[in-house]
């Protein structure tokens, strides 16, 4: 099995300096654990979501324990992270390393100053000029 090394207690980061701005994007399928075979055994492992950073101009997936409740939040939705923590790691692969970051979080909740605005469409106006 491969070795992950990453660092020891990962990074507590300040979400409003770091990130800014959090959208909303989509849920991801949640990561199940596998038995002994291989096999998946049904039970949820974690849950993953995908959110956009207005600041990073960058879009990562969010991981949250498998006992937090299912999220289904509108897409583009303003969202808070509750005590994020980013981790790096890497996975030795031969003689090249793949390295990146995982963000953790206890949970995910809706902002309450950036709900969802959803634009209706204008009518047409006429032109009271014209006849």
């Amino acid at each position: 099995m491969v070795k992950i090394l990453k660092l020891r207690n990962g990074i507590e980061i300040d979400e409003e300096k770091s990130l800014g701005k959090l959208k909303f994007l989509d849920k991801k399928s949640p990561s199940l654990i596998l038995g002994e075979d291989g096999e998946p055994t049904g039970e949820i492992k974690d849950r993953r979501y995908d959110i956009l950073s207005k600041l990073q101009h960058d879009s990562f997936t969010v991981v949250l324990p498998a006992e937090t409740e299912e999220k289904e939040f509108p897409f583009n939705s303003t969202v808070k992270l509750i005590n994020p923590v980013v981790e790096n790691y890497a996975i030795p692969n031969g003689r090249y390393v793949d390295a990146g970051i995982r963000v953790t979080a206890d949970d995910i909740i809706l902002d309450d100053k950036g709900a969802v605005i959803e634009t209706k469409p204008s009518k047409p106006t006429t032109n009271p000029l014209k006849k």
